[in-house]
């Protein structure tokens, strides 16, 4: 099994901010056992190792990471009778609209969420009325000390908002079985038209990666207390609090790493000093979070 392995690879064309410098070793992966085969490698250095796959809630540090960062391409998706198993890389809006082909409804919701069903899992995904785990079945894992893929239910991931068991670990989620709902295409696509028309609306459209912050409670929204805090439109560099939505910031095109964790640290001194709340990344932020 030939391992393709690269060194100093620019990390800012596999996320959704576009920001971030080299990994130290760079690697694709197209199956569970390259995944493997790439993990034993790393681990035989000693260094660290990273699996993304759409980049969407990864922020990379400017300096890069001192490890290995494997891309992971699995994105095969198969349909079985109102389930549908999708490898961990197939990305959320290419499941919504292959199984509303077939008649498989329930994740409208879920259309403009950027990013691959993995990564979904991983940081249970959603949006206000529904998250990943409503749909969950069971995912096939490669767990941290094996060598032999797993499948596991809920109880194992421990799914909670916007996070779940695979956060503590370094378990690897190969691909996710979720049950739908038998759904005419046509009332599938009004809806997926109703959520697009709707986050149009709400949210801006360019390079961050959604949500920054997740939200304290069920209200305030950490948008509103950004809001509140006077926060919306400020800058450094090339990064920018949404004027449209708060708990958005953007890359405006020109922004560094440096310039959107600088912004970030601005936000949440200032709802911290007005409402004593600590607001916590939704975003992973490699290699290390400066909010912990």
């Amino acid at each position: 099994m030939e391992l393709k392995v690269q060194t100093n690879v620019a990390l800012s064309q596999f996320t959704t901010y576009r920001t971030g410098g080299p990994a130290r070793f760079f690697a694709p992966a197209r199956n569970w056992q390259q995944i493997f085969g790439l993990r034993e490698f790393a681990k035989s250095k000693g260094m660290p190792y990273l699996i993304i796959g759409g980049g969407s809630n990864v922020l990379f540090a400017d300096e890069g990471y001192p490890g290995l960062v494997i891309l992971n391409q699995m994105d095969k998706l198969r349909i079985h009778g109102k389930n549908v198993t999708a490898d961990s890389a197939v990305s959320i809006s290419k499941l919504v609209l292959l199984t509303a082909k077939h008649n498989l409804g329930g994740v409208s919701g879920f259309a403009l969420i950027p990013g691959s069903i993995g990564g979904a899992v991983y940081g249970n995904a959603g949006v206000p009325d529904i998250s990943i785990s409503d749909v969950f079945v069971h995912a096939e894992i490669l767990p941290e000390n094996s060598d032999t893929p797993i499948i596991v239910g809920s109880d194992y991931c421990k799914f909670d908002y916007r996070t779940s068991h695979f956060k503590d670990t370094k378990d690897i989620i190969l691909n996710v079985t979720l049950k739908l709902k038998s759904t005419p295409a046509a009332i599938i696509k009004t809806e997926i038209n109703q959520y697009i028309k709707a986050r149009t609306i709400k949210q801006p459209i360019g390079l961050s990666c959604g949500s920054f912050f997740k939200n304290p409670g069920q209200f305030p929204s950490a948008g509103w207390l950004i809001d509140q805090s006077g926060c919306k439109g400020m800058e450094v560099g090339g990064a920018q609090v949404s004027e449209k939505h708060a708990n958005f910031i953007m890359n405006t095109g020109k922004a560094s790493t440096a310039d959107i964790l600088e912004l970030a640290m601005e936000v949440y001194n200032r709802v911290e000093e007005k409402y004593n709340i600590n607001l916590e990344p939704e975003v992973q932020i490699l290699p290390k979070n400066p909010f912990i």
